[in-house]
């Protein structure tokens, strides 16, 4: 019984001993900086293998404390998705963190996103997943402004901003949720339909807020493009899990049927398709890296949203393909923007023509960026192509939305496919260490490695 406890109790207490502990052990000096710095990394890879290794023990299917918590294949992969990512963003962003006075607040409050994130995937409660969300929630506002100059703190108000709407309409949305079903958990029966529609509309809308979705993007732009890189390379990973989590459990565990069903169905089908199709062809007209990735993100919450939509008719497949994605979106989405920030110092401009010349003189960068951008665009056998793949099977049942994603996928190709042109040509761009290109080439790997393996995981999962 106790063990059954473990791999939510013990990853909890180590976050949280560490995200206390490195805001007293970087007392200023690069030496006390370096040791907050490895307890953060070496808490989040023990969390990670603590999960790894107590699932491929069985340690799933279960509720916990009075059924608050349900230990879930999806909640797994939420927690380990969200860990890599930090531990990429962490380890990429040391060097750059490293003058900033605010340093280890940045490592505290990306555990304890992670933390919230952890309990986000395991969610079985609405008091679950509204104290994981403020968590979460409130840890990425401070990192999208941790840097504290003009544009970081402009970018982060906006922001801040949005993700008080988002999180008031949730309020207002659960209020007619929990009336809907008559209870707090999230495995209830619909007493009534209406209220239950109505709170989902709610929660679809402060949910998709937080992850940029159409029409629910305008703080996006923004704060990709002007907070800082090491502070984005986190919010467009684990933030974007921040906000599909939880609208996961809610609509998986409440199994909808019917005219609920049907009106999810109708609700996240318009929200994907504008997605998509917004997404793509604002990514076309961006030259700006940091741009054309925040608009194409926008395209990937619309594949992500294939498999919510599809949720109340194919839940396994949809599952399995969400997790996946998940997975795939945000080691890539970490790696980019730890590139970019690279990049930058290197040839001193974030647009596409900065990439020229990195083919001849770092081979190693080169093959790692262009890894990670055909990861987002779908290339076998990395792992978003598995991602896409998989998401789009769960749609097979609609036709018609398989082929819209088709399409937008073989479309996306025009804006992910310049950066890599641009690696290729002629340049005098200069082969520089640092920890944020190890980083994107760590990335690069985890995406072919896990690539390899992603059809025998599926095939165990589903």
């Amino acid at each position: 019984m106790i063990l059954q406890y473990i791999p939510i109790v013990l990853p909890s207490i180590l976050i949280v001993f560490s995200s206390i502990a490195v805001l007293y052990i970087d007392n200023g000096t690069r030496s006390r900086y370096i040791i907050a710095v490895d307890l953060s990394i070496s808490t989040l890879l023990v969390s990670f293998l603590t999960l790894i290794i107590f699932y491929g023990l069985g340690y799933y299917g279960y509720s916990l404390f009075s059924s608050t918590l349900y230990l879930s294949n999806f909640g797994y992969f939420i927690a380990v998705s969200a860990i890599l990512a930090t531990i990429i963003v962490i380890y990429g962003g040391m060097e750059s963190l490293e003058p900033i006075k605010t340093r280890s607040s940045f490592l505290s409050l990306a555990m304890l996103t992670d933390l919230g994130v952890i309990y986000l995937g395991f969610a079985y409660n609405v008091i679950t997943i509204l104290a994981s969300w403020g968590i979460a929630s409130a840890a990425t506002y401070v990192i999208a402004m941790i840097r504290k100059d003009y544009s970081s703190t402009i970018a982060g108000v906006k922001y801040l901003i949005m993700g008080l709407l988002s999180s008031s309409l949730m309020v207002l949305g659960f209020a007619f949720f929990i009336l809907g079903i008559g209870s707090l958990s999230l495995d209830a029966t619909i007493n009534y339909q209406t209220l239950v529609i109505l709170g989902i509309m709610l929660l679809s809308i402060a949910f998709l807020f937080k992850v940029g979705a159409f029409p629910f993007q305008a703080w996006l732009p923004d704060v990709y493009s002007m907070s800082d890189r090491i502070s984005v390379a986190f919010v467009s990973s684990v933030g974007k899990i921040v906000g599909i989590a939880p609208l996961f459990d809610i609509i998986y565990f409440l199994k909808p049927s019917g005219i609920v069903g049907f009106s999810i169905f109708v609700i996240f089908a318009l929200i994907t398709v504008m997605s998509l199709i917004f997404g793509n062809i604002v990514a076309f007209s961006r030259q700006d890296f940091a741009s054309m990735l925040a608009y194409s993100s926008i395209t990937q919450v619309g594949f992500m949203l294939i498999a919510i939509t599809m949720l109340p008719y194919n839940p396994t497949v949809s599952t399995s393909g969400l997790m996946v994605y998940l997975l795939a979106y945000s080691i890539a989405q970490a790696g980019l923007f730890i590139a970019l920030s690279h990049i930058e110092k290197v040839s001193g401009t974030s647009y596409i023509e900065g990439f020229r010349g990195m083919s001849s003189s770092d081979k190693a960068l080169a093959f790692a960026l262009s890894i990670l951008l055909l990861s987002l665009l779908g290339i076998p056998p990395i792992l978003g192509f598995w991602a896409k793949l998989f998401v789009l099977e769960a749609s097979f049942s609609q036709p018609w939305l398989t082929v819209i994603g088709f399409l937008n996928s073989a479309v996306s190709a025009g804006y992910y496919i310049p950066p890599i042109r641009e690696i290729f040509r002629e340049g005098d761009f200069r082969n520089v260490n640092s920890t944020e290109r190890d980083a994107a080439i760590i990335a690069s790997i985890l995406s072919i490695a896990l690539g390899i393996v992603a059809p025998l995981i599926v095939g165990v999962i589903s």
